[in-house]
C-alpha cells in the first residue's frame, strides 16, 4: 500500500479510543456521557484508502493485528464522492477487527478508473472521509433524533450528509447513517449509525446538511 496511506491509517489507529474521547469535551457533563454510553458503542474508525487490491490492504490490516470480516458495497461514499468529483467509481467498505477486541476499521476502498488519482490526492490531504463511527443499540426515532441533537447542541457538530445503505445490515432491514462535523477537535467527524431505514430522519438531516464543496 502506498506509504502515505500507511501513515494515515497508523494516525487513525492512534486515534481508535474509547468513550474518553467524548469524556474530554467541555460541557459533557456525566449525564451526557452516560446518556451516550447508554444508547451507543463506538463501533468503528473509517477511513478512505487505496490499495492496489482488496489482498494488498488484507496484508496491512494484518500487520496492524486486524482481520477482515467482511466486505459489502458502499452507496452513501461512492455517492459523496460522486458530488465531489463528478465521477461515479464503485466503492467497497471493509470491515476489520482485531482479536484483542475494541472499535473495528472501516476502510472504503474505491474501484480505480479515471479519476482515482485525483480523488487520492485530495483525500490523502484532507481525510474528509475519515470519521468515527456510533452504532445506535436500539433505534427508534426518539432516540435516533435525541443523540443528533445532543450531537448538535452540546459537542459542537453540525450535519454532514448520510444515507441509507441496504446492503448493510440486510437481517435488520439495512443501514440509515447520519454524518456530522465539526471544524475543530478529534473526531471532526462522526457517523452515527442505526439499523434500519428512516427516511423522515433522513430527509431532515439531508436538508440541514450543506453542499459539498467541488473538487477543482
Amino acid at each position: 500500500m502506498d506509504p502515505v496511506d500507511e501513515r494515515r491509517l497508523d494516525q487513525l489507529m492512534w486515534r481508535l479510543e474509547t468513550w474518553a474521547v467524548f469524556a474530554r469535551e467541555p460541557g459533557v457533563t456525566p449525564s451526557v456521557q452516560a446518556a451516550l454510553e447508554r444508547h451507543c458503542r463506538i463501533d468503528h474508525a473509517a477511513i478512505l484508502l487505496f490499495p492496489s487490491t482488496i489482498d494488498d490492504l488484507r496484508a496491512s490490516l494484518w500487520a496492524r493485528g486486524f482481520e477482515i470480516r467482511r466486505t459489502c458495497p458502499s452507496t452513501v461514499v461512492r455517492r459523496r464522492l460522486a458530488e465531489r468529483y463528478d465521477l461515479d467509481l464503485p466503492v467497497a467498505i471493509v470491515y476489520a477487527v482485531r482479536a484483542a477486541g475494541g472499535p473495528a476499521l472501516e476502510v472504503f476502498v474505491p474501484e480505480p478508473g479515471p479519476g482515482f488519482a485525483r480523488i487520492a490526492a485530495r483525500e490523502r490531504e484532507r481525510n474528509e472521509e475519515t470519521h468515527l463511527a456510533l452504532d445506535v443499540l436500539a433505534p427508534d426515532e426518539i432516540v435516533v433524533r435525541g443523540l443528533g441533537r445532543l450531537l448538535t447542541s452540546v459537542l459542537g457538530f453540525a450535519p454532514d450528509g448520510g444515507g441509507f445503505n441496504p446492503y448493510e445490515d440486510e437481517a435488520r432491514g439495512g443501514r440509515t447513517v447520519l454524518y456530522f462535523s465539526r471544524p475543530t477537535a478529534w473526531p471532526g467527524r462522526v457517523e452515527l449509525a442505526c439499523a434500519g431505514h428512516y427516511p423522515h430522519i433522513l430527509r431532515s438531516h439531508l436538508a440541514r446538511t450543506p453542499e459539498l464543496v467541488a473538487d477543482g
